[in-house]
Order: structure tokens, then sequence, then C-alpha cells
């Protein structure tokens, strides 16, 4: 289970006093227990770290030019209104603190000022009279002295009024949700800046949800079908405008672990924005590997074989040059609803009713993609993805992007389909992974079926029908195949051999059987180890780092019985295309609308009228 902050830690009266300005962000130490601290601060020297507090001792340094910690100067001046900031440092003790800009590489400090009481202030000054990349604060001590945290503020009123309604869609992630809904709510009720423009959403999609608290003006609960993420994400939306509350909405899954600073920043973010369409993305940490960065935004390549490219993948956000350089804006095709804020009225549509896999691409290609940012700080912590992928959801996968290809993109042709569709199948087959073949073969079957089935489609039921899959599943495996040592990767040259001598040799059917290995071989569990399996009969599949995998082998009746069907689905491909691109830009309206979706949550199929 990642880190998860166990209280907002809250201003006390004598503090509040003698505050007139607007929170902009906290630099907050981690929770006690966290494996990653260098997120929040670096020690030097005598320093110890408790629960969300630090000791230092004569001679220590505490700073904050981490990835959570910094204050991004560059960022704010080029997104929002903020001008002139001040920073707060609550500390006391014997010792002072720094205020360090960063301007290319260039550190210089700013300001200074020696602890006294509970906190001190430090005034900056105008952000557009500097060419600051990063700020951040450093505390030295003098003798023994005590830090909680650091307020990073303006003196200026924001721009927007700003009400933000998080939305969270659930079924059956008890572990998660409930104790990050009692954290948000923890936040939300103890902070002056967030008390009243900040509530919870939940969509229950299997009605069983129990909060351990009651419902109220910052909290509702709503029931639902299980309708995936984008029936949940539907619901929610629906509910948030019929109440006419909410400025901006919060799309969150129920499957993470939030940094609950993050939304003190977003909210701050939406008040000074200077684009009133901006989005903020939380980016995904990996709850294994706690300094990982799996993604922070994303393209759509749609010419691709694999479209969809992480921006950010697999930084190691302890390292300080990500911490304190000045990283512009990338362009976002989308952002995933793991984390995803934006202003209410930015679309009247609802997602796609395209489930599990591509609805959060679609509703960032169409509406909020182009107005999406990141900011420091603004995290979750997420399971390896690796383990959640089946040949079920290769199913969606293939109707899913089908669909979205289709319906976004101008110049999207048949053959771009095709294309993709046939290297992606074939990968598969010609890695004993039959089953995902089949699945693709069978998502694609969906979208030629038209706009009018999947108006239609029991989505629930058809849901319990694809997950029955029993193969290729990553799960523990026995001792047998735990015990297999992992394989120790060719070289590339080799690899590309064996990948190229693939097709001429049909995945190795062409190799006598006396050539072909009976040994296992591992592979990655999210790679199709084509090169390998034309010399092998069997594949262990596993994961790089946990206990976990299948093991997938050659099968001549299958292979032959999915070749023949993939090439059955592309000549239907190239008949039928461009009447399926007409039809689902004609459909989609009426796809994504209110009653369509409230016949869905009914019960009713989407393409019935009453």
């Amino acid at each position: 289970m990642a880190h998860v902050r166990r209280l907002f830690s809250p201003i006390h009266s004598d503090e509040r006093s003698t505050r007139v300005k607007t929170l902009l962000q906290r630099s907050m130490l981690p929770a006690a227990g966290f494996a990653e601290p260098l997120l929040y601060a670096r020690c030097i020297g005598d320093v110890t770290l408790g629960d969300e507090i630090a000791t230092l001792r004569q001679g220590g340094q505490l700073t904050f030019d981490t990835s959570f910690g910094v204050f991004h100067a560059g960022r704010w001046r080029r997104l929002t209104t903020v001008d002139h900031i001040a920073v707060r440092v609550v500390a006391s003790g014997a010792g002072r603190a720094e205020v360090v800009a960063v301007t290319r590489s260039r550190e210089q400090v700013v300001a200074t000022a020696l602890l006294t009481g509970e906190s001190v202030e430090l005034a900056l000054g105008s952000l557009a009279d500097t060419t600051w990349g990063v700020v951040y604060v450093r505390i030295i001590a003098d003798g023994e002295c005590t830090v909680r945290r650091v307020e990073w503020m303006t003196s200026a009123a924001p721009a927007h009024d700003v009400r933000l309604n998080l939305s969270i869609t659930t079924f059956n992630r008890q572990q998660y949700v409930v104790p990050t809904v009692h954290r948000v709510l923890d936040l939300v009720r103890a902070s002056d800046v967030l008390r009243g423009r900040v509530r919870v959403l939940v969509v229950d999609n299997a009605s069983n949800l129990d909060l351990g608290t009651a419902a109220g003006d910052d909290l509702t609960v709503v029931r639902n079908r299980n309708l995936g993420g984008a029936g949940g994400f539907a619901r929610g939306l629906m509910h948030l405008r019929a109440a006419k509350w909410a400025t901006h909405v919060l799309f969150m899954d129920d499957d993470i672990s939030l940094e609950t600073e993050s939304l003190v920043r977003t909210v701050a973010l939406f008040g000074f924005a200077r684009d009133k369409k901006l989005c903020v993305h939380g980016a995904m940490l990996s709850e294994e590997r706690q300094w990982m960065q799996f993604e922070a935004g994303s393209k759509y390549l749609w010419r691709s074989l694999y479209p969809l490219r992480a921006l950010g993948q697999e930084d190691d956000l302890r390292e300080r040059r990500l911490a304190v350089r000045d990283a512009r804006e990338r362009r976002f095709a989308y952002s995933a609803w793991w984390y995803t804020a934006f202003p209410i009225d930015i679309t009247p549509d609802n997602p796609l009713p395209i489930f599990v896999r591509g609805d959060d691409v679609a509703f960032g290609l169409m509406h909020t993609g182009r107005h999406t940012v990141t900011l420091n700080g603004i995290v979750v912590w997420h399971a390896d993805f690796h383990l959640k992928n089946n040949p079920s959801s290769l199913f969606y996968e293939m109707r899913n992007f089908a669909t979205i290809d289709t319906l976004v993109f101008d110049r999207h042709r048949w053959w771009h389909l095709g294309q993709r569709f046939l290297a992606l199948s074939f990968r598969s087959l010609f890695g004993f992974r039959y089953a995902s073949a089949e699945y693709m073969v069978r998502g694609m079957r969906a979208y030629l079926a038209g706009p009018r089935a999947l108006a239609e489609v029991d989505h629930p039921a058809l849901h319990d029908e694809l997950r029955q899959v029993s193969e290729e599943k990553p799960a523990p495996l026995p001792p047998e195949h735990a015990a297999v040592a992992i394989t120790r990767p060719r070289p590339k040259a080799i690899r590309l051999v064996g990948f190229v001598l693939a097709l001429p040799l049909l995945g190795g059917f062409f190799l006598p059987a006396a050539v072909r290995s009976k040994r296992l071989r591992t592979a990655p569990i999210d790679s199709r180890a084509v090169g390998i399996a034309v010399r092998h009969e069997r594949i262990l599949y596993r994961h790089d780092r946990l206990p976990e995998g299948f093991v997938c082998e050659r099968d001549r009746r299958r292979f032959f019985a999915v070749w023949r069907d993939v090439f059955d689905v592309l000549r239907q491909l190239r008949r039928d295309y461009a009447t399926l691109k007409r039809d689902y830009r004609a459909a989609y309206p009426s796809l994504v609308s209110d009653d369509a979706w409230q016949r869905r949550f009914e019960g009713v199929s989407a393409g019935q009228r009453r």
C-alpha cells in the first residue's frame, strides 16, 4: 500500500489571525514509515524525521528541493495570474530559513530570516519581475529546531470562484476507497481553504459501499449499476450538473492512494488560472516502486501500433535534477481518470459508453486534453498495470480504440486500423497467446457491428462473460514455475533475427519438432515473445518483480483457427469501414446523451425508445 497522509495539519488560531493571504501549496513532510522520504524533503547532518515533522540539531539542514517540495514558479507564472508571493515556514527553535531560487541551473538565496515563534513569513515580491524556474526553502539549525511544513501564498484574491466536487467511481474496492474518502474529508473539514469549496461524490457500482460516516453536504453516495468506469463517471457528471453546485469536477479512480496535498494545489490552480478551461492531471506513481513515475499525461499517436505514449514514464522523482528544473508544459492528448479535474461546463457531453479501456482517452481527445497541465506534487499511487492486463482487456482495447479513432481523426482510414489489428494479432499468435488474439478478434467484430450494437449491448452481462476467461491472467506462480530462473534477454540483434524469421517459419510451425526445445523459457509478462517462441514449445510470461505470471504453449489447431478469423475480419473491415465511420459519427450525440445514459442506468437498452 502506498504512502497516505494521515490528517491535514490544521492552522492554529494564533497563526490564522495573522494570515490574510491565499494559500497556493504546502510543502509537507512525509508520514511516519513512508518508504521514499526524498519525494518530500532532503536531510543533511543531524536530522530526524517523525510523523510529518522533522527535528534538527546543531548544523543539521532540511531542504525542500524535492519533487513534492519545490514551488514551481515558472509554471505558476505561465499558467496563472499569481504575482506577488510569500512563503511561511512553520518551524520553531534555533535556526534560520532561506529561500533559494533556481534559474537555469543557477541557484541563489533570495530571502532569509531567523526562526521566531511558531512560524516566520518571508515576502518574495513579484513573480513577473523574475525568471525563476523553481523556488524552495532550506532550514539550517543553529541549535535544536522543529519543522512542520512550508506554505506558499499570494496576497492576491483568486480570479475565479472554485467549487470542486470529486467524483469517485468504485466497484468492490473498499480497502482503497474508504480510507481515501476519509482522508479527503479530514483534510477538507480541517482546512479554511477547502472547507465549503470541496465535496465528495462516490458512485457505487456495486451498491454495497459502507463508508462508516453519514452523508452530508460534503459527501454523497449514489448507487449505480455496474456500467464500468464510463458509466460511473457519466452518472457522477450528470448528478453534479443537476445539483448545480460544482464549478469543477475531479474524476478519480477507486484503486489509488492519494496525496491529499494534490487537492490544495488543484483548487489554487483553478482559482488563478489564465485559461478558464484549464484542466489538471495528477501524475501516477508506482505503488510497488513509490519513487517511479508511470505517467504524467499522455500523447495519442493514432497511426502507431501502440498509440498511447506516456509522458515522464519511469522518471525517478527522487532525483534532484528533475525536481529543480523549470520543465515547460507539454501538450497532452488526454489524461487518465485516476486523477483528472476539469471545469464542469467544458462540454455538455457525457463519456462514451466504451467500458474498461479508453473511456478517458476519448473524453480527453475530444474535450479536456489540450487544456490539461500537471503540477509537481499532484500525484496518486497505483498498482502495476501489467497485473490488470488479460485477454478481456484486449477485447475492450481493440473495440474501443477502433471506435475512438473512427470518431476523432478525419484522416483515419481502414488500413490504419487493419494494420494495427493484424500486427497485434500476429504477435499474440506467434507468442502462443491465443486467448489474447481470440479476444482481439472478438473486439473487432464488436466494432464492426456498428454504433447501434454499441448502444444496445448489455455491458454488465458482457463484462461478466468476458472476465470468465481463465487463460493468460497473472496469478501467483506455483513453486515449480516460481523456481524457473528469469531468462537473460538475448542481444537485441539476435532477438530481431528471431522476430524476422517468425513469419517465414510461421512462428516455428515449419521447423521440425526435433529442432524445437521443450525447455521452459521466460519472457516479460507484458511482452509477446515472438522470437523465443520460434524455437520453443512453452513460454512462462512472468512479472519481473513479483512471483506472478502464466504459461502459454504451442497449439497448432488453435493457431490456424484464429489465423482464419483474423483475415475474415480484415475483409469485412475493408468492405464496411467508410459506412461505419459515417454511422459512428452520426450516432455520437445520442451515444453520449443524458437520455441514453439514463436508460442504461435503468437497465433499459440505450437503443430502445420508450
